[in-house]
């Protein structure tokens, strides 16, 4: 028979119950204030977004109402969101837009990462400064010789003027974050295929792009949140308005004057649309995007 090998463990004296108990009870209170606090918390952050929502299925009286009200009193009106039909050219070019930039800028932005982190060649420490140097410039510094090259290039007023910088890698801190994400990866992986016959196009494309495919998509989703959104871009070289995003499309509608400006509940409801795209995507990758910085802030 195999010996009790509690029998010799002694009994809690009482005092040591009542230390265990108060303990017990202090963790169960920390507990209970610690997500009390993340909900008040949660529930401040998310107010806003409530607010708008509940705002734009108001009708006209209740949204322009002087006393403000979280909820509608005459019902719910789903017939505001018939604003997207309106506005849908505008969300096209806006797709347009975020979908060429999505695709090609950390794409592009891995090809020009790749050199720098894992090859050797004459002018590199010199090539990675000039490049990294930019990242010191304010864009207010660079907007007036920006417009004036797309004026040259006759890229003004045309939708092209929002994507065509996407072919370039899409700025040095991308590149910058690539690089250090691809440092952090063994160079045997690159000797294991060259050993086996492979190239370097081959190492580019088998080896590496799965890899970084993370961090890819990291600055993908980023970029297109970013160019959904992006205002001052459009406003400067988009004139037309068939040609506008929807971001500034929506402000020349419901400017601050006008009739329009009245049509708050239209205007919450356009608002409601435009966060779609970017709650979807932060939903949907939020794993791999956390989970890409993540390893790329260890390893790096």
């Amino acid at each position: 028979m195999k010996e009790n090998i509690y029998h010799n463990i002694p009994p809690l004296s009482p005092e040591a119950m009542a230390s265990r108990r108060r303990k017990s009870a202090k963790n169960v209170v920390l507990l209970v204030v610690k997500y009390a606090v993340m909900l008040a918390l949660a529930l401040f952050l998310l107010f806003p977004y409530v607010f708008m929502v509940s705002k734009s299925l108001m009708n006209l009286v209740d949204a322009n109402s002087l006393k403000p009200m979280l909820f509608p009193k005459n019902g719910l009106h789903f017939s505001n969101y018939e604003i997207f039909l309106d506005y849908w050219p505008y969300f096209r070019n806006s797709l347009i837009v975020v979908v060429i930039n999505g695709i090609f800028i950390p794409f592009t932005g891995f090809m020009a990462a790749y050199p720098f982190a894992r090859r050797d060649f004459k002018g590199k420490k010199i090539m990675f400064a000039v490049m990294m140097s930019t990242v010191m410039l304010p864009s207010a510094v660079v907007m007036v010789p920006t417009y004036v090259m797309f004026n040259a290039l006759g890229l003004v007023d045309k939708l092209a003027s929002q994507w065509v910088t996407a072919f370039f890698g899409g700025g040095a801190m991308n590149i910058f974050l690539m690089i250090q994400f691809m440092r952090a990866i063994p160079k045997d992986f690159d000797n294991a295929a060259l050993i086996d016959g492979a190239n370097m196009v081959q190492i580019f494309f088998k080896i590496m792009f799965p890899m970084c495919f993370n961090v890819m998509l990291f600055i993908a989703v980023s970029t297109i949140i970013g160019r959904w959104s992006d205002f001052q871009g459009p406003l400067i070289y988009l004139r037309t308005l068939s040609k506008m995003t929807i971001a500034v499309a929506f402000y020349k509608q419901f400017s601050s004057t006008g009739s329009a400006s009245m049509l708050s509940n239209i205007k919450m409801a356009m608002a409601v649309c435009m966060t779609v795209l970017p709650m979807v995507l932060f939903l949907v990758f939020q794993k791999q995007m956390i989970g890409g910085v993540k390893i790329g802030g260890l390893k790096g």
